[in-house]
């Protein structure tokens, strides 16, 4: 990887998963995706390959870290219960990671490692030399290590790196440019329309945040037994409205009568999902994503884990089902188009033929080979790629300043008792403030 470079969750997840000998991980506090990954190594090591590796975690053990949305105290609580080795060096800002040999500096933000919607350089590579002078100056309590030895096997390391300077040199340059006037701005202009919060309102925000946050929770794929077949334009020889009528009923790719046998696993796992979201998703009319109280996310979070293992079966069960209801309309379809072609000849060999006309047998063999030319135009979906489509989509956001100055969002809250009378008051206040400070 660069030297400078961008390590967003998942980089970092995948980093900590592949430590085989020694894992250094110093940050203000851990996300609950970083615990879950260092969990998983922990087991992995113990459990499977019996060779214990070793984990070494530094933070900023304070209320006011998790306030600031550096982790949460469920993932501390988590890594504890499999009695993984936490220090704490207060009031500590520098981050990094050292697994077996492979080092970063990590440049982190409070509530996430890297922002959602865009790539950030978060990262330096850390070199031999310092990787020691970290591990002795951070983890000397934590571990017994012949500092000296590996300061030394460091500097030869680096040695070996510095016959390649000129390489080093010329690896990577940033792409800097120039703060233009209309740069300046367009930003003065962005921040004179939404300027940054004070510290008072920022506190209150943050507040509030940590109490409850949006969710939208979407289970893709479901509705497909409501699927219809699009017959291409060109499919039909002619543009017939009986035909079309005719063809209404047949066009749902499944029977609807077929509903509650073949998708009983669907219907079940659908009502699953239904009963979590009555659970633990408040609605308010005026936002179309539900809110979660965060006190039940980590609860939330294990219903949505332990459906996401159910979809598989759920797919399983289904796929052999939703092929044959497919065959079984085509047959359907088929027949359908074979009957209105027998009974409208006229449909396939309109007036330029008259040599049909009292033929049956070639009229019907006529009518079975237009029949089977307009199911083969149609694209007809596979029963396995419509069940790969089930999947739970789950996306998380915070509440913003916005939100809490408007007074009906508020009320809505009050409603559906994510606040309380005192907590209705604070906001009331704190509008109220908003818009005295803008007068």
């Amino acid at each position: 990887m660069e030297y400078f470079t961008s390590l967003t969750s998942s980089d970092l997840e995948r980093l900590i998963k592949s430590t085989t000998k020694s894992l250094f991980l110093c940050m203000p506090s851990i996300h609950k995706e970083i615990a879950e990954a260092i969990a998983y190594l922990d087991s992995l090591h113990n459990m499977v390959y019996q060779n214990n590796v070793k984990i070494h975690l530094l933070i900023d053990f304070d209320a006011q870290t998790f306030r600031q949305g550096y982790g949460n105290i469920g993932s501390f609580n988590g890594l504890r219960k499999v009695e993984i080795d936490i220090k704490t060096l207060p009031n500590n800002r520098i981050s990094f990671i050292i697994s077996d040999d492979v080092g970063y500096y990590l440049f982190v933000e409070s509530r996430s490692l890297i922002p959602a919607d865009k790539q950030i350089v978060n990262a330096i590579k850390i070199d031999p030399v310092s990787m020691v002078r970290l591990k002795k100056f951070f983890f000397s309590t934590s571990i017994e290590m012949n500092f000296e030895d590996e300061l030394t096997n460091a500097i030869i390391d680096e040695s070996k790196q510095l016959e390649k300077a000129n390489e080093l040199l010329s690896s990577q340059i940033a792409q800097v440019t120039k703060i233009s006037e209309q740069e300046v701005k367009v930003v003065s202009d962005d921040l004179a329309r939404n300027p940054p919060l004070k510290p008072d309102y920022k506190r209150i925000v943050d507040f509030y945040s940590n109490k409850f946050q949006y969710v939208k929770l979407k289970f893709e794929g479901s509705n497909m037994q409501h699927r219809k077949i699009e017959i291409p334009a060109n499919a039909l020889p002619i543009a017939d409205v009986r035909l079309k009528e005719r063809l209404e009923t047949k066009l749902n790719l499944f029977d609807p009568e077929s509903h509650l046998s073949s998708f009983k696993d669907l219907s079940t796992f659908k009502q699953s999902v239904l009963t979590i979201r009555a659970e633990y998703l408040k609605k308010v009319k005026s936002r179309e994503e539900s809110l979660l109280d965060k006190n039940k996310k980590s609860e939330f979070e294990k219903e949505i884990e332990t459906l996401n293992k159910q979809i598989e079966t759920v797919q399983n069960n289904t796929v052999k089902h939703i092929h044959s209801l497919i065959i079984q309309t085509k047959e359907n379809l088929l027949e359908e188009l074979q009957d209105f072609f027998i009974a409208n000849p006229k449909a396939m060999f309109g007036n330029r033929q008259t040599n049909w006309q009292g033929d049956t047998d070639y009229i019907n063999s006529s009518a079975k080979d237009m029949a089977q030319e307009v199911i083969y135009k149609i694209k007809w979906p596979l029963a396995g790629k419509l069940v790969d489509e089930f999947k739970l989509d789950i996306q998380f956001s915070d509440i913003t300043f916005e939100d809490l100055k408007n007074v009906k969002f508020i009320k809505e809250l009050k409603e559906i008792g994510l606040i309380n009378k005192e907590d209705e008051s604070q906001l009331a206040d704190f509008t109220k403030g908003l818009k005295l400070i803008r007068k």
